[in-house]
């Protein structure tokens, strides 16, 4: 889906919005007469808006219990295969999870029980049981490893191994991850979905629920057991079985044409984990958390029109951007690809690059304030060029004072722009340092420059004494070449040209 298409339907949803059904139905019928995709888009949206609040506002087992396993507590104790259930240990929209006892090999195991809903169809099993031993294939240590497929003839169940710990969820019920933890877990997770698309697998339902970390730190991404098969050059032959059309997903994590049950490949992983980088990095959701205005947020930032919210490891924000783009073709091309960039973010400087540059921490600060420092100091150079063109008379001391006079405005209207940039608009402050420093600074060695040469040139005979352009020349070198280093390195903005695309 291009983003202008994109743009059209989700203009004409939010229009729909607010109209009554009879409406609805008319405008949606005339609209189908000339374009029925765009209609079944629209429908699409309509349906998911309607229940979205109560997907948000209760667990999926308590929204929709006829999902789940009729009566649950006599599983607890009973043997399937060579496995005894032991405890439950927790529930989702794809069944409940318990803990047992492989009886044959010693070992504690997860077992997911799938709701009777997608098992008792013969071609929903069919499809699930292919699937799920189609994701037992994989092997990454980012990934919940998938043991075995059990099928009675009241169930299915799917095997796997048994992660102890802590949900990406519940570590953000703590605050965004600390910048020394983000990075490498998001490697983590982006290398168990390159694994995985490499033998053509795809996820389909990122989110950190899906998530966890273990109790020794190791991530883990669960439910691959669940993920849909895609063809791949180098993947095995087998059928595809996924059901065109339908929308499997969790909505604000679900790419466009993820939510228009459209085609959906790799790439509809990778805009899942620009939405999770976000919210790990920021603690913000980046299209927001009122389900009526994130369709709207969400299209402005795919498009361009709006910044993430938040703020974030400074140079994240353009991998996850990149991300979030409408038009699949539009990201990363692989999940290869975006590990290539996130390495990049700690290959220069290494941990030293994980400095947040967020407001309201000491560094930052410090740093805010030596732009303010420069500016004034800047601002001063055209009141001693004032003083050269009266010591200097014409024609050169003119010429001195109106070049310095030009260059100075410029100096201080940059430094100016970075300071309100660091205030308003942070996530973005490493990239526009990166574009304006290199004129900041050519300006000032133009300024220290002329300072300088004036001073040799009047001397010790003039009017005006030579000791305060000295001082000021000298202020600005030494800037230039120890302070501004200093201050940009404990912000983290340092090298963002490395990082930075």
């Amino acid at each position: 889906m291009n983003p202008s298409r994109w743009r059209d339907i989700n203009q004409l949803f939010h229009e729909l919005l607010d109209a009554s059904p009879a409406e609805r139905e008319r405008r949606l019928a005339a609209i189908e007469a000339d374009d029925g995709g765009m209609a079944r888009e629209v429908r699409s949206l309509l349906a998911s808006h309607e229940r979205a609040g109560e997907f948000m506002d209760a667990p999926v087992w308590a929204a929709a219990p006829e999902l789940l396993l009729d009566d649950p507590s006599p599983v607890i104790g009973r043997q399937i295969g060579s496995y005894r259930i032991a405890e439950e240990i927790g529930r989702g929209g794809m069944g409940v999870v318990y803990a047992a006892e492989d009886q044959r090999l010693g070992r504690m195991v997860a077992i997911k029980a799938l709701p009777p809903e997608y098992t008792r169809d013969p071609a929903r099993r069919a499809r699930l049981t292919r699937e799920a031993r189609a994701a037992a294939a994989l092997s990454h240590p980012a990934i919940a490893t998938i043991y075995a497929l059990e099928e009675t003839a009241d169930g299915l169940y799917i095997v796997g191994e048994l992660v102890r710990g802590r949900t990406l969820r519940e570590e953000l019920g703590d605050g965004p991850l600390p910048p020394s933890r983000l990075v490498p877990t998001l490697l983590d997770i982006a290398g168990a979905l390159d694994a995985a698309h490499r033998i053509g697998i795809v996820h389909r339902d990122l989110k950190p629920e899906n998530v966890m970390r273990r109790d020794d730190g190791q991530i883990k991404v669960l439910d691959f057991g669940l993920a849909r098969w895609e063809p791949s050059p180098d993947a095995p032959s087998m059928t595809r079985l996924t059901q065109d059309g339908v929308a499997l997903g969790t909505p604000g994590y679900m790419a466009p044409e993820q939510l228009g049950g459209g085609a959906v490949d790799a790439r509809a992983d990778l805009f899942s984990f620009g939405v999770v980088a976000w919210e790990l990095a920021s603690g913000e959701h980046p299209f927001g958390a009122d389900p009526a205005l994130a369709l709207s947020n969400m299209s402005a930032i795919m498009e361009g029109r709006a910044v993430l919210p938040g703020k974030a490891l400074a140079g994240l924000d353009a991998i996850v951007i990149r991300c979030l783009r409408a038009a699949p073709a539009d990201r990363y091309g692989s999940a290869a690809a975006l590990v290539a960039d996130l390495r990049r973010l700690t290959a220069a400087t290494g941990p030293a690059l994980l400095v947040p540059a967020t407001p309201g921490t000491a560094a930052l600060w410090w740093w805010q304030f030596h732009q303010t420092s420069l500016a004034i100091v800047d601002a001063a150079t055209p009141v001693l060029a004032l003083l050269i063109r009266r010591a200097m008379g014409p024609p050169y001391g003119r010429w001195i004072f109106l070049g310095v006079l030009a260059v100075a405005t410029i100096a201080v209207t940059l430094r100016l722009n970075l300071l309100f940039t660091s205030r308003v608009h942070s996530s973005q402050l490493a990239a526009h340092r990166g574009r304006l420093f290199p004129w900041i600074a050519a300006a000032e060695v133009m300024l220290a420059g002329v300072l300088l040469g004036s001073a040799l040139h009047l001397g010790a005979d003039a009017d005006i004494t030579a000791a305060p352009l000295l001082s000021v020349a000298l202020v600005l070198v030494a800037s230039l070449a120890i302070i501004e280093p200093a201050t940009t390195r404990g912000a983290g903005l340092a090298r963002e040209r490395d990082v930075m695309r």
